[in-house]
């Protein structure tokens, strides 16, 4: 029997690779876990177990608009650092069932739990992204048993560009939102009316590319042959110079045609010296496309030194929280196995392969997301911008952070601490002169009893970090975010990482 060597699986194993099979790898069962019933929702749910087997379990808490396919590219990279990723599909996304508005949030999380049962987890680390941060805190304040040691001690909450609900206009540390002014139906059906964008703004990037290949060719055309016609004396135009017997006329010919060479030979210089002057001139109506794509893919609109400086090739988006690059791949290895792939790319010679059609696991994730459902986008959505009929802005993060640090205290030291005046906008306790229970104070601000916390053994300990070019979650956000979450000293150990050239999607 002759046994023949197939190069896109790994020889040892004869598992599809990332870089030689990306559409064989992504087929492989880690990526398209499915529980057909949940049994608390009685719904089906997809979700994906990828990176080491026997590593470190982390539940990742997806950015609104995504599902589980924008963690695949990880996967090799969690091999590495031996971490277990477990990432859930949300209800009306992937493979997962709808449910109401109202429910979303409470489903979701019940659906995470039955998850966890399933594969008998009981993770001790979560990462949320952007809209992750609401069922982070569902889960802590709700389903504390469904990590290793429920909330004593706390498992450890990673924030990369958590959504900091808005604040009214009123309030002092209000910032306006860019997309505020979005009508809430037409964000509820996004799903439907995203597509139709982006193929128009797919198709405007086209047009301009294919216009300005026209007017480059054409302008380079003129600029030889008026070069040829200026220097050439046999050249038809010279001829018919040199027939006319003025003196006055020849010289005037002369002079503005050398006036007209010297201004394209400057031009020439120009454009074959540096490109980017010439672009940057011409780039208006094809930057708006790319930055409407941007947009609508998750990407920040926005271009970086590194996308400038590497490669003129727009690299596909995969929305909030991942970054791919694409270097130049080097020749294939046949006799590599999966690990010792892995470890090639954590030498730093590339990720993916060239970024065309369903050439690499960048691209084909992508496509997965666009087709599959994604009715629960618009919901995730009207969550972040508080247009649902349950209050998820600016009351219900100073309240579930309150409710947080209870819970942690509570579980930790049993018994029920001495309430005292608590004042809802600072999230500080207040003294004995300035109670005022229920109402305002002398100083306008709402105040409320509530237990004065203690210090407990185990803290929770919550990372964040934020990119200061965020234009979701401006500066002004971010602060005010943190001052909710530090409002607790006792029972949460803050940690706030800042990024100067970060934005919302590539933490």
């Amino acid at each position: 029997m002759t046994i023949t060597h197939n190069p896109n699986h790994s020889p040892r194993t004869n598992i599809p690779t990332a870089l030689s099979d990306p559409e064989g790898y992504l087929s492989l069962r880690k990526f398209n876990l499915r529980i057909p019933r949940c049994r608390r929702t009685n719904l089906p749910v997809t979700f994906s177990d990828i990176g080491a087997e026997d590593g470190i379990p982390v539940l990742y808490l997806l950015p609104s608009g995504c599902s589980r396919w924008i963690a695949a590219p990880m996967d090799p990279l969690l091999k590495i650092y031996r971490v277990r990723m477990i990432v859930i599909d949300r209800p009306g996304c992937g493979g997962t069932g709808e449910v109401p508005l109202d429910q979303r949030i409470d489903r979701s999380c019940e659906m995470i739990v039955s998850v966890l049962e399933h594969l008998k987890v009981r993770p001790a680390n979560i990462l949320a992204s952007s809209a992750g941060i609401y069922y982070a805190l569902n889960l802590l304040t709700r389903h504390a048993s469904a990590f290793s040691t429920g909330l004593n001690p706390p498992p450890k909450l990673y924030l990369l560009s958590p959504w900091s609900p808005l604040l009214p206009p009123e309030d002092p540390d209000h910032w306006p939102f860019k997309w505020d002014w979005i009508p809430s139906p037409l964000i509820a059906t996004q799903h439907i009316t995203t597509p139709h964008l982006i193929k128009a703004a797919t198709q405007a990037q086209k047009a301009y590319e294919e216009g300005l290949k026209v007017y480059e060719t054409s302008r380079s055309f003129v600029g030889r042959w008026f070069k040829t016609i200026s220097v050439d004396p046999s050249s038809l135009f010279s001829v018919i110079s040199q027939s006319t017997d003025s003196a006055a006329s020849t010289t005037a010919t002369t002079t503005r045609f050398s006036d007209i060479r010297s201004r394209n030979s400057d031009t020439a210089t120009a454009t074959a010296g540096d490109d980017e002057p010439s672009k940057s001139n011409n780039m208006g109506l094809g930057q708006s496309a790319s930055d409407i794509l941007s947009i609508i893919r998750g990407g920040g609109g926005k271009t970086t030194k590194a996308t400038t400086s590497t490669t003129n090739t727009m690299k596909p988006s995969l929305g909030e929280g991942t970054d791919i690059s694409n270097p130049q791949p080097p020749p294939p290895k046949e006799t590599l196995d999966d690990a010792e792939h892995e470890e090639e790319i954590s030498e730093g010679s590339r990720m993916w392969g060239d970024c065309q059609d369903s050439c690499c696991v960048a691209c084909l994730t992508q496509s997965y997301m666009s087709a599959e459902n994604s009715q629960g986008i618009g919901q995730e959505h009207l969550i972040c911008l508080n247009r649902g009929t349950e209050e998820t802005g600016s009351e219900w993060l100073k309240r579930t952070i309150r409710e947080l640090a209870d819970t942690v205290e509570f579980a930790q030291l049993g018994e029920e601490a001495e309430e005292v005046e608590f004042d809802l906008n600072l999230g500080l306790d207040l003294g004995k002169d300035e109670k005022n229970a229920g109402g305002p104070g002398l100083d306008g601000r709402t105040k409320r009893k509530h237990s004065r916390h203690r210090k407990v053994p185990y803290k929770m300990e919550i990372e964040v970090w934020w990119g200061w070019l965020d234009d979701m979650v401006p500066r002004k956000g971010q602060l005010w975010f943190n001052k909710i979450l530090g409002s607790y000293p006792e029972t949460i150990d803050l940690r706030v990482h800042d990024v100067e050239d970060g934005d919302h999607t590539d933490l």
